[in-house]
């Protein structure tokens, strides 16, 4: 194995390990990096679901917080008030024994759009609306009669009359208490907080269980809740109608009663009747000495849906809101997407094409990019090795062939100086034997001046000397070059035009006829070893470029010398057997003096199909600029 092989298996033995390693370590980063986006985009798009789920339940939670806040006193119809605590139109307190305040539920349209009805329920079984006291014959309708958000609550309050019995309000507010709360199953509910106020003055009451006792905390005291202006339609006069407080008679309309509220309980499905949507009963546990009894309101499903889903719309446009029907147990995916306000699950859009596909295009950007420098630094480092590789080569090479070179004229010097010195030559034989160390001293002289022009090619020192001239006064001076190196040779030399002789051109003519040279110099070292050693050299144009084409009559190129006779200090295999002489700079250094003239050397053929030997053409500029 030769030395450039060597150092050639060394470097790639170096880099083979390195590449490895680069790949490797970016295949490991890439598969982690996507692995840790699949589960980021995962994260995120849980975490946009959590934040739906949180919206909705805000919207919903501060419903139940503003209806938490509602006193005991909003769902009766007709209560009374303390006489202090009302003034007439001049400033003064009233008179009378009592004040009648009407339930402000009666007196202006609901705060929500989907609640059609607020009830009562009382220990009696009674059921009544503050919102409907008033519709019966006789009495003056409504003014919010032609509303239609008034005909649904007035269809919605014929049906409940009716429903009520059937919907088991003890049961279901009790169940739904302790599914909110595990710790309370199986236990009987303990009283809520008294607090003894006057009947007339709503009760305070605050039963923390779970999340939705949670959203009704804090609110604003229940007898803040009646508006001044309110208060300023207490009628002194008697009614033309009896209040029906749902109590006994009293001695005093100030004597105290027993009052607690809870918090509304988790709500639950009541089924709407034939063609009705679903409504949801929203209900609290109120205590009146002992009594026992129910407040709430009803809810559309389909109005209230709409408005839900609107809190998240730009995050998840096609959501959707599913029922979940009482008493369904829910495993633990579903679980997760149920609302903690309302029994319904939360279906949001998939992430668009997956989380593979997800994943992907968040990081793709980097991966690509990252990819790309590796491959490009690898690439880089591949090349310099190689080009250090091809370095070393050449310069061994060039040492090899230069010393294969320089020994033969050496020796030569050395023995023929050394005979002539001691007197050993014959006068006769002492003109041949300086002839001999002239050409050896010649043949030196060309080696050299090869090696200083092409460092100087390869330098970019050599600099273009182009002038004007015509197509006969150019074949002149290259014919001149090829007869003189073919007559030198032995050879047979002809050179021919296709082009007019007044046919202009204009290009470096030195450096033109250096390469015919070389091209001919080549061509007849092969061809000497033919039966009729000939060159053919022939200048013509095609497409507004010259080509001066030379072929000779040897045995041609083999393919495997075909890639590497442009290379520089290398020759074919049969070199030294086919011809003398050369280190293999000729064909490089011309086909760099061609590329300095903005043209192209090329082996047209291997074997030429007249003269068998190889076919060079040299292609240039016809008119170059100085």
């Amino acid at each position: 194995m030769t030395s450039a092989k060597k150092s050639a298996l060394t470097a790639v033995v170096m880099f083979l390990p390195i590449s490895v390693a680069v790949v490797g370590g970016m295949t490991w980063a890439t598969v982690a990096s996507f692995e840790l986006a699949k589960k980021n985009v995962a994260e995120e798009h849980r975490a946009r679901v959590d934040q739906a789920l949180v919206r909705i339940e805000s919207q919903i939670k501060g419903v139940l917080h503003y209806e938490a806040a509602r006193p005991y006193t909003d769902y009766v119809d007709y209560h009374l008030v303390r006489p202090e605590a009302v003034l007439t139109t001049d400033g003064e307190e009233l008179d009378a024994a009592a004040a009648i305040l009407r339930s402000p539920l009666a007196l202006a349209r609901p705060q929500y759009d989907w609640i059609d009805l607020h009830f009562q329920v009382d220990h009696k079984g009674k059921v009544s609306s503050p919102q409907f006291y008033d519709e019966r014959p006789g009495r003056p309708p409504s003014p919010f009669a032609a509303e239609g958000w008034y005909r649904r609550a007035m269809e919605s309050w014929w049906w409940f009359q009716r429903a009520w019995v059937l919907m088991d309000l003890h049961e279901n507010v009790t169940k739904a208490l302790r599914l909110e709360d595990p710790a309370l199953a199986g236990t009987e509910p303990e009283p809520t907080q008294l607090l003894r106020v006057p009947a007339s003055r709503p009760g305070r009451g605050d039963l923390r269980r779970g999340s939705l006792a949670d959203s009704q905390k804090r609110y604003v005291p229940p007898e803040d809740c009646v508006a001044p202006y309110l208060a300023l339609r207490n009628i002194r006069e008697d009614l033309p109608v009896a209040i029906d407080s749902g109590f006994e008679e009293s001695s005093s309309p100030l004597s105290p009663v027993l009052i607690s509220l809870g918090t509304f309980a988790p709500p639950f499905w009541v089924e709407g009747g034939p063609n009705r949507s679903l409504k949801l009963a929203f209900v609290r546990e109120c205590h009146a000495d002992e009594k026992l009894i129910y407040q709430g309101f009803i809810g559309d499903w389909e109005r209230l849906k709409p408005e839900l889903l609107r809190q998240i719309e730009y995050d998840f446009p096609e959501a959707d809101l599913q029922p979940v029907p009482n008493d369904v147990t829910l495993d633990d995916d579903a679980r997760n997407m149920k609302l903690d306000a309302l029994p319904a699950l939360l279906r949001v859009d998939d992430i668009t094409g997956g989380t593979s596909a997800a994943a992907w295009r968040s990081v793709r950007g980097v991966l690509l990019i990252s990819w790309t420098a590796a491959l490009a630094v690898l690439i880089t480092a591949g090349w310099g090795v190689r080009n250090l590789v091809a370095l070393t080569e050449r310069r061994l090479q060039f040492a090899y062939a230069v010393t294969h070179e320089l020994r033969t004229p050496l020796t030569t010097f050395r023995l023929y100086s050394d005979m002539l010195s001691a007197g050993l030559v014959p006068d006769g034989s002492k003109q041949e034997y300086l002839d001999t160390l002239n050409r050896e001293s010649q043949r030196l002289t060309t080696l050299v001046e090869s090696v200083l022009e092409y460092a100087r090619l390869e330098n970019h020192k050599v600099r273009l000397n182009v002038t004007r001239t015509d197509a006969a006064s150019l074949l002149r001076v290259v014919g001149e070059t090829v007869h003189k190196r073919c007559e030198k040779n032995a050879v047979e030399g002809k050179t021919h035009s296709t082009l007019p002789d007044a046919h202009p051109v204009s290009t470096d003519v030195s450096l033109v006829s250096q390469i015919a040279a070389v091209l001919v110099d080549n061509a007849c070292r092969h061809a000497r070893s033919s039966t009729k050693p000939t060159v053919n050299v022939e200048l013509g144009a095609d497409n507004g470029r010259l080509h001066l084409d030379v072929v000779d009559s040897g045995p041609g190129v083999e393919l495997s010398d075909s890639r590497r006779i442009f290379r520089p200090f290398r020759r074919g295999r049969d070199a030294d057997a086919s011809a003398r002489g050369g280190i293999g700079l000729g064909l490089a250094l011309a086909r760099n003096w061609a590329a300095l003239l903005g043209g192209r050397l090329d082996l047209v053929a291997r074997h030429d199909s007249q003269l068998g030997g190889a076919h060079f053409r040299l292609t240039i500029p016809a008119r170059q600029e100085t």
